[in-house]
């Protein structure tokens, strides 16, 4: 998994993010909040780094492919313990 680009936008940031996953490769673009940022890293872990984890926990998670559009957000709505697991990670 490789986070490529960033542009902010006026809540947060958007990534292009590629996958290699089960043979794949597949790109997404993943929105973060600055609320979230906080929330799951305190603001102290550069928001690239969220991201990347975010989306190597939601890949585990995940039953199925991930959208190509998602923000970070929803990813807490495929797991119950995804929370735990991301700031664990971080």
């Amino acid at each position: 998994m490789e986070v490529q680009t960033e542009s902010e936008t006026g809540r947060g940031w958007v990534y292009t993010v590629v996958v290699h996953h089960e043979g794949a490769v597949t790109e997404h673009a993943v929105s973060l909040a600055w609320c979230d940022h906080d929330y799951w890293s305190g603001g102290r872990l550069a928001p690239s780094r969220v991201v990347q984890v975010v989306v190597e926990c939601a890949l585990r998670a995940a039953a199925r492919d991930l959208p190509a559009r998602f923000d970070a957000s929803t990813v807490r709505r495929w797991s119950r313990a995804m929370d735990a697991e991301i700031r664990g990670r971080l």
